[in-house]
């Protein structure tokens, strides 16, 4: 890791969503190209997350509003889930999605216990492959539209 990604490590925060920050958030967006792969809209993420119990997270780079995370608990498991996991389409190809990942496992460490975390994406969503495989996320199932993989911490 270069030393412009250790100063900036220091600086990722994850912060509720609430009424100073829920627009700007629905501002973010990916890049054309991962459009198929991350299709819906913040916004939407922003009403399931009010109505089906999830956990919206803003992630920051010091002040700078740079993506959005959300994340759930099955209540069937117990098991936790990043259900969306997003870097702004400005804020790309500069190593704050692996810090904020990094942070968001912290975060889910740290605050709920948890020991495992579940994610999933699409198969031709190969950045998000590489980056969850080099963080130590395995593959547990494949489907015709979406490869989970798990995180034991």
């Amino acid at each position: 890791m270069n030393s412009s990604n250790n100063m900036a490590q220091g600086q990722i925060k994850l912060t509720p969503i609430d009424h100073n920050n829920w627009y700007a958030c629905t501002q973010l967006e990916v890049i054309e190209e991962q459009r198929s792969v991350f299709p819906v809209p913040v916004v939407y993420w922003l009403a399931e997350s009010a109505y089906c119990g999830f956990t919206p997270l803003a992630i920051y780079n010091g002040e700078q509003l740079v993506g959005l995370t959300v994340y759930a608990v099955d209540p069937d498991d117990g098991n936790y889930w990043i259900m969306a996991y997003m870097i702004d389409r400005s804020h790309q190809r500069k190593g704050l999605g692996r810090l904020g990942m990094q942070e968001l496992i912290r975060h889910l460490a740290d605050q709920h216990g948890c020991d495992q975390i579940i994610l999933g994406h699409r198969p031709d969503n190969v950045q998000a492959a590489r980056l969850y495989a080099s963080l130590g996320f395995e593959e547990i199932d494949r489907s015709g539209h979406e490869i989970i993989r798990k995180l034991k911490l």
